[in-house]
């Protein structure tokens, strides 16, 4: 070994060995460093070791497996020295690799070689990747790729034109290509190789097994170095499947078509803006359309009565990405003057709202049907309710008639005290059989007039009027709570403040009955109305009338809308008046529901569907009574005609009159009193409708047109009926009462009128 200070002598040719770009280590027979050139010195400084002169190469070698960076390097380099082996590649940190090689020279000395090979490696690296990942696109790419001679003789061909066509490539290479299509096809395929334009055919593919493929082809040209022809490429598509569902496109269309022009049900297609852009037979005919005639516009112009409106519908649908249809009604004009009622399913075309699909049904005759059989099923239950109803009517007049024999019996004695009770107990068991009559008509006629667009709020704020009285006087608390907005909903006004003043009325009474068996607490009835918009389903308007009574029974909440079903004491109700409600409620589209609250009473829930209509006006008021001509003296009495083919109620009229203090004329028909009209001053008529020798609305009308002056009272056993004729005269009646009549009622309007 040398020492640290013994220099090393340079080596001949010291500018050559210098320069050099490889690292060169110059060993003598001890394995002692002679000398190294820097590019050396530059790759061992990679290893992260210092390269000591007082070492030999071996253990400067150890030490860098020890303490370097590249202790693997180190590592591997020791074994290949040991080994023996040839040259070998050194791999460094940073990516750097070196080819190390040993060689032996005179006198027992070595020469290390240090080449850096990291930019050739990484050539052919990214050869061998783009190699690599050309055979992957050529072997993995969905087309099929050809490569052709110059006379038209595969050379080549990918795996996926070799699958389609059936045959290994050592079948396929040198033959032309034209013998692997079908022979009708083979004169186009020889046009597109000799164009000289890039285009694409379409051409059938005779495969192997005797099948037809069909293949979209594009060639092109290859040529040498110098631009010499020396072949061509084909792309070619496997076209097979899109030309299947073509044709299966073209079939579903042709059947689309055909159940569009049969379905029985009217389809439009809608732009964005609802203007019409086609319309099948069907909606021609139940729209009463000619063949030729064109239909333009919107569809707002054929369905101008659409409930939502169709703008609306659309809307709804563009808000709401999840809503797949939207369900409305219209009227439908059917030809001729001719309406109908159709119902409507609005959907979207496509993801981006660009159009809408309407379907129109006409549903006139089924609504026809419907209302027939609903009136039936009424007349059927009727009949049922018989044995009930006849119960019902049959014990207040087995009242009236032992009050009637006891004043009589009382006549005798002169007892006025008992007569006037009797008497009271008659006129209380009147008032009685006349609700159970007014509910029996209710329940048993048919839908009259049309329905209109009414605030549900009016309605509630009339029916909590009407009870406010009652409720003071009970000291039962009335809360309402309503929207600043309207509620709007189809029906008849009067009908759905029926179904209100049942429900209000049965609250009042449960709360009377629980203060019976435990007192205190609040007595409070709360009725609130809001609007509900359900994802999927049309808006509805909700109303609630909660109570603090007794509830209702578990076991009698299945019977609850069960006609003349009650638990209310004997005289106390009819038990109609729920059954009512929901026969009004479900012809109107609604429904009605009952449940129990946790903290006690129960609650009542009325759903009406929300209506787009806009509201109807609200009706004027009946016409004041005139007062009596100006040459008649105010202290005069007042001269009523009662005009009634009824002999004992025309009696019993005029005498209350005459005790009132008013002039009592009476006639037994219509042509008796057209005459007493003529003959005698008349100040208030009353008279009934229906007569034997004439029409109460044409005496009433022409009494109006004929004598102004005088104030008409109708006097009538079907009240709302009749109040629709009235109100359809230029100036109708004045009052209508309902029978039985009440005297009481009877002095009160003419005080009123007076």
């Amino acid at each position: 070994m040398r020492s640290p200070d013994q220099e090393i002598p340079p080596p001949p040719a010291a500018e050559a060995f210098e320069g050099l770009s490889d690292g060169l280590l110059v060993l003598d027979a001890e394995d002692d460093i002679l000398a190294c050139n820097p590019a050396f010195l530059r790759a061992w400084d990679l290893m992260g070791a210092p390269l000591m002169r007082s070492l030999t190469f071996t253990e400067n070698l150890e030490a860098a497996a020890a303490i370097g960076r590249a202790a693997n390097a180190a590592e591997t380099w020791l074994t290949h020295r040991r080994d023996g082996d040839g040259p070998h590649l050194l791999p460094l940190p940073d990516g750097i690799s070196f080819e190390v090689s040993e060689t032996a020279l005179a006198e027992g000395r070595s020469l290390i070689v240090c080449r850096d090979v990291t930019a050739e490696r990484q050539r052919v690296a990214a050869l061998r990747d783009s190699e690599y990942r050309y055979r992957l696109l050529v072997e993995t790419i969905t087309e099929g790729l050809v490569l052709l001679d110059a006379d038209l003789r595969i050379v080549f061909a990918n795996p996926r034109f070799l699958s389609w066509y059936g045959r290994g490539d050592m079948a396929l290479l040198g033959r032309p290509i034209a013998e692997l299509t079908a022979p009708e096809a083979r004169l186009r395929l020889t046009r597109l190789f000799s164009s000289a334009m890039p285009r694409s055919i379409e051409i059938p593919l005779a495969c192997a097994d005797g099948t037809r493929r069909f293949v979209l082809v594009s060639a092109a040209r290859l040529r040498d170095a110098v631009g010499n022809a020396e072949g061509h490429f084909a792309v070619i598509t496997d076209v097979t499947e899109l030309r299947r569902a073509s044709e299966r496109l073209r079939e579903s269309e042709a059947r689309f078509r055909g159940i569009i022009a049969n379905t029985p049900f009217g389809i439009l297609t809608l732009d964005g803006g609802g203007r019409i852009l086609s319309a099948n037979p069907a909606f021609r005919t139940i729209s009463g359309i000619e063949a030729d005639e064109p239909i333009l516009g919107t569809a707002d112009d054929r369905l101008p009565d659409a409930n939502p409106p169709l703008a609306a519908m659309m809307d709804e649908l563009q808000r709401d990405p999840d809503l797949r249809a939207a369900h409305g009604e219209s009227r439908l004009e059917r030809g001729r003057g001719e309406l109908g009622h159709a119902r409507l399913l609005l959907s979207r075309m496509g993801d981006a709202g660009e159009g809408f699909l309407l379907v129109v049904e006409d549903v006139t005759e089924q609504r026809r049907m419907e209302e027939a059989l609903r009136h039936a099923s009424k007349l059927a239950l009727l009949g049922e309710m018989s044995a009930s109803l006849a119960h019902e009517i049959s014990q207040p007049l087995n009242i009236i008639r032992l009050a009637a024999e006891s004043a009589l019996l009382s006549l005798d004695d002169g007892d006025a005290a008992a007569i006037h009770a009797k008497f009271e107990t008659i006129s209380a068991q009147s008032d009685r059989l006349r609700e159970t009559i007014d509910y029996v008509q209710a329940f048993s006629r048919r839908d009259v007039g049309p329905r209109r667009c009414l605030d549900l709020r009016r309605a509630l704020e009339a029916s909590v009027g009407l009870l406010e009285p009652q409720c003071a006087s009970l000291d039962i608390r009335l809360d309402i709570v309503l929207p600043d907005a309207p509620l709007p909903v189809m029906g008849h006004a009067r009908q759905i403040e029926q179904v209100l003043i049942n429900i209000l009325r049965n609250a009042v009474d449960a709360i009377v009955e629980r203060r019976a068996t435990s007192p205190g607490g609040d007595d409070v009835i709360v009725a609130t109305a809001t609007v509900d918009t359900p994802r999927g389903a049309p808006p509805t308007v909700r109303l609630e009338i909660t109570d603090t009574g007794t509830g209702i029974r578990d076991e009698d909440m299945p019977r609850l809308f069960d006609p003349f079903f009650t638990r209310k004491t004997e005289g106390a109700g009819t038990g109609l008046g729920l059954s009512i409600s929901l026969g009004l409620v479900t012809a109107i589209g609604g429904r009605i529901e009952a449940e129990n609250r946790a903290e006690g009473g129960c609650r009542f829930r009325v759903l009406l569907p929300l209506s787009h209509e806009p509201l109807a006006e609200e009706p004027p008021p009946a016409r004041a009574a005139l007062a009596p001509p100006p040459p008649q003296p105010a202290t005069a009495p007042l001269a009523v005609l009662v005009v009634d083919d009824e002999d004992g109620a025309v009696r019993e009229i005029a005498a209350f009159l005459k005790r009132a203090g008013y002039v009592a004329l009476t006639a037994g028909g219509c042509r008796e009193a057209r005459a007493r009209l003529a003959a005698e001053h008349v100040d208030i008529l009353i008279t009934d409708l229906k007569m034997p020798d004439g029409d109460g609305l044409q005496l009433v009308a022409e009494t109006a047109a004929e004598y102004p002056h005088i104030a008409t009272i109708v006097v009538t056993g079907q009240p709302l009926r009749d109040r629709i004729a009235l109100s359809e005269l230029e100036n109708g009646a004045d009052v209508v009462l309902r029978k039985p009549l009440s005297l009481r009622e009877l002095a009160k309007t003419l005080r009123e009128l007076a």
